[in-house]
């Protein structure tokens, strides 16, 4: 029994050590490699580009997503506003941002059919083979389609690229901390699975997809909690390669209660589980080889949330019971070194970040509490949504657009966004 809670002890304290050191080498080697400063014209010139932007009950935020799109820099666009039925004026508000831009149309349901298939009605109705896909209360940087369609023309095989979120709203404590999560977690794991061609999701935020390719796999699922998690792996599955491109910024408002952020975690958890319950038996054929280090690594994630949880729970009943008070000491000893961990991963990041990305002092401030919390998060909603998920699978029910809106459309400019040092 004893030597079970060694090796348990032993591979909670390890993972968080192994899995920083594989990001922040990934993430060094990615800017020495694969990051350009400035994006390369592809051959033929600049091919037409689709921009989708779904939208239900948005009229809050849609019209600066409408504007940031409509001010890329960029030869020929299209901007498609999909608005799924929605019950207030995201319509209008819509038309009236576009102020008549010939380039933009926005497309209008009285059905409310769910995002996902918002945007598989979008990738039809498109008009060029290259399509970004962008959120209603997002805002592209007038660079960032270019920045997204130079990656892409890099590789034949690539057939989607995820650009790189920056957070606005960062007046509060917990965007703040969120912040940090996208540049010291999110950035560097994209960086480090683009350097293997097989970024683990394109995410909704800000990606672009050579349309054909979405439309052979089947387009978005319905059905699945995270569409754009599934999506990404089915691209991969089919043989595609996924790129990353962090100059192709796009900022985004993350949730700023902890109800919001409860939400959104749990959709996360669960739309995870949910893929590793349809995908991962298929991921170990031989086949599929090149995947094994991406299923590999969300399989240990979900084992470390939950043997992280079970060691507390036993490390707290030993010294309760006074059984073992050396399993205390290990565990101050393994937080101190932790925290240097996460200090280097941080500095890292940070220093990846820098061009793009100029933090302010309130994110800084909580970098000590940052990984604590972090970790505690994501093990909560593990446990409480991604373990049933994986036996479980989807809903058999279509998602619909279940996610608390907040109205944070002018905490952007309360909290300002970052300072770009942006290329191009």
């Amino acid at each position: 029994m004893k030597t079970a809670l060694d090796v348990l002890l032993l591979f909670v304290a390890l993972y968080p050590v192994v899995t920083a050191a594989l990001w922040v080498s990934g993430g060094i080697m990615f800017k020495l490699i694969d990051e350009r400063a400035h994006e390369e014209v592809p051959a033929g010139g600049w091919p037409g580009v689709t921009v989708l932007i779904p939208a239900y009950n948005e009229e809050a935020v849609i019209a600066g997503s409408v504007r940031a799109a409509l001010a890329s820099d960029y030869p020929v666009l299209e901007v498609l506003v999909l608005d799924d039925g929605s019950k207030d004026e995201t319509a209008r508000v819509a038309r009236d941002a576009a102020a008549g831009d010939a380039r933009c149309e926005v497309v209008r349901d009285d059905v409310n059919r769910g995002k996902a298939e918002r945007l598989n009605i979008g990738f039809t109705r498109a008009r060029h083979d290259l399509v970004v896909v962008t959120d209603a209360d997002a805002h592209l940087h007038p660079h960032a389609v270019r920045h997204l369609v130079a990656r892409l023309h890099r590789s034949p095989m690539v057939a989607a690229v995820a650009g790189g979120p920056f957070v606005t709203n960062r007046a509060y404590l917990i965007s703040a901390l969120q912040v940090l999560e996208a540049a010291a977690v999110i950035g560097l794991i994209r960086r480090t699975q683009s350097l293997t061609g097989r970024v683990g999701v394109v995410a909704g935020v800000c990606g672009l997809f050579r349309r054909d390719a979405v439309l052979a796999v089947g387009g978005y699922d319905d059905k699945m909690a995270t569409e754009d998690i599934d999506l990404t792996w089915r691209l991969l599955l089919a043989g595609w390669h996924t790129a990353y491109a962090p100059e192709a910024l796009v900022g985004m408002e993350v949730p700023t209660t902890v109800k919001a952020l409860w939400a959104q975690r749990k959709r996360w958890a669960r739309g995870q589980g949910e893929v590793l319950h349809k995908y991962l038996t298929t991921t170990l054929r031989w086949r599929h080889h090149k995947m094994w280090l991406l299923s590999f690594e969300s399989v240990l994630s979900l084992l470390w949330c939950v043997a992280l949880v079970v060691s507390l729970v036993l490390a707290v009943l030993n010294v309760v019971l006074g059984h073992d008070l050396g399993s205390f000491a290990f565990g101050l000893a393994w937080g101190v070194a932790i925290s240097v961990v996460a200090t280097v991963q941080l500095l890292v990041a940070m220093w990846l970040r820098y061009r793009y990305d100029h933090w302010g002092p309130r994110s800084l401030l909580v970098a000590s509490i940052y990984p604590a919390i972090f970790w505690i998060a994501s093990a909560v909603a593990t446990l409480h949504s991604q373990l049933r998920a994986v036996f479980t699978g989807p809903r058999e029910k279509r998602v619909v657009w279940d996610v608390p809106r907040e109205q944070v459309g002018t905490a952007a400019t309360a909290g300002g966004p970052p300072v770009a040092a942006q290329p191009g």
